[in-house]
């Protein structure tokens, strides 16, 4: 049992998921993820271009040492629709990810971290990440995914790749009864927090089907959707950038678009150094 605020919950641990980095532990409580579950406004219907989100999926990543608990949630859509800047982006399975961070001794929300968009360096998307912060800030990032067993094809040593990210005073983020608000922002189905005071009137909001994001659902997700599986290593969303993207095996498009925006980026920092 674990006291969040002033209610008790009941988490059920997964001792025997290998999708977790180490230190971590995996843990499912539908009633603490509904009591937190975002909230997703939909005002120009690209949420629903060509169909609506088919599940929300989430499960709990602990850390027992700091007390703290990420809810990561992953919306899914099972078609994209999309043409980007004259990028194709068209594909089935498409998942965005939104995260709860919570200290499980103050019962705080610590942060909030939302898959948006971004830059065409870094494909188009970003992280939004609502934090206790004075002064919003953003910088590119680059990381590294986990290795193999957490991240199925991290390799011997993980996947490098790069994203921007944004860094946001929380106090902006709508909340209702502890729950954010995310906009839908574009035909990628990629979001942006509510920065506003209050829920805007007449905004469809999208109600996926809540469900555990468990092995199961992983092993469908990462080993069966061939056309485009899923593409995130979810085993560290406690470390930033949060959000941790590299395209599957079997995504040869997606695959040389990044190299070719890796290259660019590259490019683009060699010429800013000489100009400086």
């Amino acid at each position: 049992m674990m006291r969040i605020g002033d209610k008790d919950y009941e988490l059920k641990y997964e001792p025997h998921d290998p999708f977790i980095a180490d230190g971590l532990e995996v843990a499912y409580c539908d009633r603490l993820a509904e009591d937190f579950r975002p909230i997703i406004l939909d005002p120009r219907g690209c949420g629903v271009a060509p169909f609506p989100p088919e599940l929300m999926a989430y499960r709990l990543i602990v850390d027992p040492t700091a007390r703290k608990i990420c809810i990561l949630y992953e919306v899914y859509w099972g078609r994209q629709d999309c043409t980007w800047r004259e990028l194709n982006k068209d594909h089935d399975h498409d998942y965005e990810q939104i995260h709860v961070h919570i200290d499980a001794t103050s019962g705080e929300i610590g942060r909030i971290v939302v898959s948006s968009v971004g830059p065409m360096a870094c494909g188009g998307h970003g992280v939004e990440i609502y934090a206790e912060t004075e002064n919003s800030r953003f910088e590119e990032i680059k990381y590294t995914t986990s290795p193999m067993r957490m991240f199925p094809w991290g390799g011997a040593s993980g996947k490098k790749n790069v994203t921007q990210m944004r860094v946001i005073p929380i106090e902006r983020l709508y909340f209702e009864n502890r729950r954010p608000a995310v906009v839908v922002l574009n035909c990628y189905h990629v979001f942006t927090g509510l920065k506003r005071r209050s829920k805007p009137e007449g905004w469809p909001e999208l109600s996926p089907r809540l469900v555990r994001l468990d092995r199961e659902l992983l092993d469908a997700w990462y080993y069966h959707n061939f056309e485009n599986r899923l593409g995130h290593d979810i085993s560290k969303p406690l470390d930033e950038p949060c959000i941790l993207y590299y395209p599957p095996p079997g995504d040869l498009k997606a695959r040389v678009i990044y190299r070719l925006l890796s290259i660019y980026s590259s490019i683009k920092q060699i010429l800013n150094r000489r100009t400086d």
